[in-house]
């Protein structure tokens, strides 16, 4: 058994539909995964582009994902804490929540999507943005798995 994941209907390198970006309604995907480690206790979400122009970009940062769960739905409502529970920390627009890729000039770029299994729940008090919380689970993770797609032309 491996941990695995799946976006959406995208295969792996693809491009994402327009419907989860600027471009459209700007819908987080569904994101589904399985046999995360046994010992896995809390599951983190992040979306990034390692193709901005200064830095990596985060587009979403989700965390107190319960090791239960085995999928994210489509369109999760922006806000710090979902009716699930699970809580958003601000993205690099500034916004707790998913926001779509959006590349400037139209230009095609990767994202990545990563799942960490994390040996161990966070505590709201350790992690208050994306940076401090990637951070952390590079030290917490029991696994980490990735997914990409592109956006562009």
């Amino acid at each position: 058994m491996s941990f695995e994941m799946q976006v959406g209907k995208i295969k792996y390198g693809d491009q994402i539909e327009n419907e989860y970006t600027c471009k459209g309604k700007n819908l987080s995907p569904e994101i589904k995964w399985k046999d995360p480690p046994a010992s896995t206790k809390e599951i983190v979400i992040f979306l990034d582009d390692p193709d901005a122009p200064k830095k990596s970009f985060n587009h979403w940062c989700m965390r107190g994902i319960q090791a239960s769960v085995s999928s994210i739905h489509e369109n999760v409502p922006e806000g710090e804490k979902t009716e699930e529970g699970w809580i958003q920390l601000p993205n690099d627009f500034g916004k707790k929540g998913y926001s779509g890729p959006c590349p400037p000039h139209n230009r095609k770029h990767r994202y990545f999507v990563t799942l960490y299994a994390l040996v161990r729940p966070i505590q709201d008090s350790e992690a208050s943005n994306s940076e401090a919380l990637r951070e952390l689970c590079e030290g917490l993770m029991k696994k980490k798995v990735t997914w990409m797609f592109t956006y562009g032309k």
